[in-house]
């Protein structure tokens, strides 16, 4: 089993396409989909395990997407269960340019503060992705633990020197 710090995000499944079990796939750079094509299969979180798909054919659909067709997925009905979740790829088969040291990913975030409007109101401990909205597991300050979504929308500013993540969320939610 392939643990999720070995793999990289490149892209997401967008729909079915057809009856027979292809799927659209956006990725993330053209970097990306040559990495994918080339490695020749991708992973999908099902149950809280990666688990890898082989690449039967692929077509182009625009400049960053493709149209996968995937062992072991040959029906609508199993495609559309993968519809929205993220596609990794090992970073060890990504290009260097994907491999940047000075990158910033969502793990960088455990032990951010959060800041609002009300001011400092708890720390990131970790981070929920297991469903379709991303979720920060966040110590507050009165030691409960509180999940806070983490919409791009809602985040006003990352200072990575300061570690805090400052957030715009609804009034009351940590004290519920």
């Amino acid at each position: 089993m392939i643990p999720l710090s070995d793999l990289v995000e490149v892209g997401a499944f967008t729909k079915p396409h057809g009856l027979r079990g292809e799927m659209s796939t956006i990725f993330d750079s053209d970097e990306a989909v040559e990495a994918v094509i080339e490695a020749g299969h991708v992973f999908v979180e099902l149950d809280g395990l990666m688990v890898p798909f082989t690449i039967l054919s692929y077509r182009p659909k625009g400049a960053e997407a493709l149209l996968l067709t995937l062992k072991g997925i040959d029906t609508q009905d199993f495609a559309s269960k993968l519809t929205n979740k993220p596609v990794y790829l090992e970073l060890s088969l990504m290009p260097d340019a994907q491999l940047d040291d000075d990158a910033f990913y969502l793990e960088d975030l455990v032990g951010f503060t959060i800041i609002t409007s009300e001011g400092s109101v708890g720390k990131i401990i970790g981070y929920d992705d297991s469903t379709e909205n991303l979720l920060f597991e966040v110590e507050a300050k009165n030691g409960s633990e509180v999940l806070v979504p983490a919409n791009g929308d809602m985040i006003t500013e990352i200072d990575e020197a300061a570690g805090t993540v400052c957030m715009d969320l609804p009034e009351g939610l940590f004290s519920l």
